[in-house]
């Protein structure tokens, strides 16, 4: 007789293997399997229920253009606290890699690192009105490599731009060109303070990514990039992600209790807010 997967029935399933993988890390395998641990978690249910619905109707309607999955994420900016986390539009689907946590896997993010290389030119001193010329460009390919040559999504160039409307239309020219100004390094700086963990400042990075980083040529998991869009959300203060906020033993006896933590200000609120603010105007969308 063949025996039900025990993962039939769980609910939230890629949130619960995500912390049953925290504290097999913690605590080993064997006590989490036979220990009677007790564990409070940050998970909204009807919140994780309504996200799970939300991610299989869009990536149904998404089935002309090939896509098959999705995943989402919904973070509590002020503390870090996972609410929902929906790793692919069916955990018991059969026909494609249900199972895998697409929220916690490397993919290429597109346009989505922009603010953070917006929130370093504001840092270094331009601002919203600063004109970035929207033109064909060609920046040097490092050695042995070719020119490097962006384009817009829509293959168009504007021109003269303020930075407002080249964030605001994510055009891809001003970000490479912002990118440029302020560097590469100090840009995945950034983003990496602000929670993007995936996109470390190494030099192997720089020499792999370069310029195109910003334009989504480097890896990120989802879970990271909430938390960095949390912390500019969270006016430039970063929690780090928390899951678990209790742990009990078989005796009630607490082994682990998240304590509030003070955010770690890694981005001014002023820088901060002007990001969220063109993010938010709809008119610089225009």
């Amino acid at each position: 007789m063949p025996f039900s997967p025990n993962e039939q029935g769980i609910k939230a399933p890629h949130f619960v293997f995500y912390v049953r993988d925290i504290l097999v890390e913690k605590y080993g395998e064997k006590y989490v399997e036979q220990g009677g641990l007790k564990v409070k978690t940050t998970l909204d249910l009807e919140l994780q229920d309504e996200a799970q619905k939300i991610v299989t109707e869009e990536i149904a309607k998404l089935s002309d253009l090939k896509v098959g999955n999705g995943a989402s994420v919904v973070m509590d900016a002020k503390n870090g606290q996972i609410l929902s986390m929906v790793g692919s539009k069916n955990y018991f689907a059969q026909d494609y890699d249900g199972q895998v946590n697409v929220t916690m896997s490397l993919r290429q993010p597109g346009s989505a690192l922009k603010p953070f290389t917006y929130a370093t030119g504001f840092k270094a001193g331009y601002t919203p009105a600063t004109v970035i010329m929207d033109v064909p460009t060609e920046f040097p390919g490092g050695a042995g490599q070719p020119p490097y040559k962006p384009v817009n999504y829509d293959g168009k160039y504007r021109g003269p731009q303020q930075v407002r409307f080249d964030l605001g239309n994510s055009l891809n020219v001003p970000a490479v060109k912002m990118t440029a100004l302020v560097g590469v390094k100090n840009m995945l700086r950034t983003a990496y303070d602000a929670g993007v963990k995936s996109l470390e400042p190494t030099d192997d990075n720089l020499r792999r990514f370069g310029l195109a980083v910003t334009l989504g040529g480097g890896e990120v998991k989802l879970l990271d990039l909430t938390s960095g869009y949390a912390t500019l959300a969270n006016g430039g203060r970063y929690s780090e992600p928390v899951a678990i906020l209790e742990v009990k033993d078989r005796s009630g006896k607490i082994l682990d209790e998240v304590k509030d933590k003070k955010p770690k200000e890694v981005i001014d609120d002023e820088v901060a807010f002007l990001v969220s603010h063109i993010l938010s105007d709809n008119n610089a969308r225009s």
